[in-house]
Order: structure tokens, then sequence, then C-alpha cells
């Protein structure tokens, strides 16, 4: 009887191995055909469907490298940056802010020409942190302040884009010291060109 027993449990347990042996090699494992469908991500990058349940796969991750700023989208251009709200200064402000953002077909070129109080501007090529930008300035005075208008220009994935914008600046002999000090010692340290180019890097194009 024992030997029956023992026979019985020998073939029970070859029975159960030999399923699954069935089913790891010659079983077919069911085909998930997703759609093609896209997802356009933040960065300007797409994603597809994917894994069993045909779900989106994670957008890369945008690191957002100036804390603080705010996110400026033109949809119509398909392109978007990140800007600070102020400026922090008090005799320099802004009059058309953030900067209107142009996006043109390549390639890029930067023609020196001009001055800066002339009604066309100046325009030259600069270099802020390594980097080439074709700047346009132009100023004229007005009730006691300077009107300057900007336009950088600056290659990116085959295209030219150009940001543009106006500066006003308090003239600083309007005031009595200290004040007049602390004017003039502001225009002196006031970098704008390393905004636009902290700027310019955080383009994203779509």
């Amino acid at each position: 009887m024992k030997k029956y027993f023992i026979a019985i449990v020998v073939i029970v347990f070859l029975a159960l191995a030999g399923g699954v042996v069935w089913l790891k090699f010659f079983s077919t494992p069911k085909q998930v055909a997703c759609t093609m469908e896209a997802k356009l991500c933040p960065d300007g990058s797409s994603v597809g469907r994917t894994g069993p349940n045909c779900e989106f796969a994670s957008c890369p991750e945008v690191i957002n490298n100036n804390p603080g700023w705010k996110t400026f989208s033109d949809d119509a251009q398909g392109v978007s940056f990140q800007y600070p709200d102020q400026l922090n200064t008090i005799y320099i402000h802004p009059v058309d802010w953030p900067p209107q953002i142009t996006v043109a077909n390549g390639p890029f070129v930067c023609t020196e020409s001009g001055s800066e109080i002339m009604q066309a501007g100046q325009t030259q090529k600069i270099i802020i942190n390594s980097r080439e930008y074709c700047l346009t300035k132009e100023s004229e005075g007005a009730a006691g302040s300077t009107y300057t208008q900007y336009a950088y220009a600056f290659p990116k994935n085959d295209k030219v884009l150009t940001f543009a914008f106006t500066l006003r600046s308090v003239q600083c002999a309007n005031y009595d010291n200290p004040q007049k000090t602390e004017c003039e010692s502001e225009r002196t340290a006031f970098d704008i060109d390393s905004t636009i180019d902290r700027m310019a890097q955080s383009v994203q194009l779509k």
C-alpha cells in the first residue's frame, strides 16, 4: 500500500512539473498592440504608449534651474522660457516684460553696424558666458528718463530666437545725494546680459 502511495505522489509531481515546463516554453504570451498616439512633454519632446496597459511613457524630468522664476509659453510659436518677475532694481524699470520672443529659421548671422543713439540702433556681436548673441540697442531720452530698446538674437536647434524688450532708466542727475550715488551705483552694477543668458538657456522648443 505504501508503494502505491509513493507512486501516486511521484506521478502527481511529474504532472505538475510537466505543466510548468509546458507553460514556460510552449505557451504564447498575449501581444498588446498600442496605438501610435504621442503625448507632448513640457520640454518639447514627445512620448508614446507602451506596456501591457498601453499607458504613456513618463516624460523627461524638467529641472527648474531658476527657482522663483515664472514660465512664459507661446503655443502659437511652440516656445516657452523662464523669466524673473522683477529685476530687483530701483532706478531701472522694464516697460514691457517679460520680453517678446520670436522664432525664425536659421542660420544665425549677425551684421554689426550703426550707433545706439541712431534711429536703427546699434547691432553688435557679444559673448555672454562663452555663448554668442547678436544685440541691437536703441536709446532715446524723454521726461528725465532714458528708454533703451533691446533685441537679443541667438541660435537654438537650427532656429534663431530673439528676445525684445524696453527698459526705462531714470537719469541719476535728477536726484540729490545720497539717491544720486545709489542710482549711479545701480547703473554701474546692472547686468541685463547675464539675466538674458539665463533666460535663453531655459528656452524649450516644441
